[in-house]
């Protein structure tokens, strides 16, 4: 699915983030949020959530991914990062691949507030520390 159908796909999401929504610049962010839910950003057996900021030009999301089921699966959080000057995005990923349940994977992220367009969240399970599922789709946390 290309750039621009995937957008059409999570344009929806925007209105389900629970935070207030601040304006910053060009930039609007999710403050606090959080992988909803039955969003389409959420998978049972992972949790993530945090904050989108954004301080000296730089955009920052925070937070955490948590792994709920005891299961063998780890839980993962994939972040995109998509620029105007970009086709491709830049990918973050952040595990917590324990599979038991009990423990946090922090992470902090920063990116270019001068050229992003949009960051997208998903969470996602693992199994031996590759991806072995994701949700069913993103979420975004900051958008023009």
């Amino acid at each position: 699915m290309g750039r621009w159908a995937r957008r059409v796909g999570v344009a929806a999401a925007v209105g389900s983030i629970s935070a207030l929504a601040t304006q910053a610049g060009a930039l609007t962010t999710a403050g606090s949020w959080k992988g909803n839910t039955y969003s389409a950003s959420d998978i049972v057996g992972a949790h993530a959530q945090g904050n989108a900021y954004v301080s000296n030009n730089r955009v920052y999301v925070t937070g955490y991914v948590r792994d709920t089921l005891s299961d063998g699966h780890g839980a993962c959080l994939q972040i995109q990062a998509w620029y105007d000057d970009d086709f491709f995005p830049r990918e973050e990923f952040v595990a917590d691949t324990d599979g038991n349940n009990s423990s946090y994977e922090y992470f902090s992220f920063h990116f270019d507030a001068s050229t992003i367009e949009e960051i997208w969240i998903q969470e996602c399970l693992t199994e031996s520390g590759d991806i072995w599922d994701t949700a069913p789709g993103w979420q975004v946390i900051v958008w023009p």
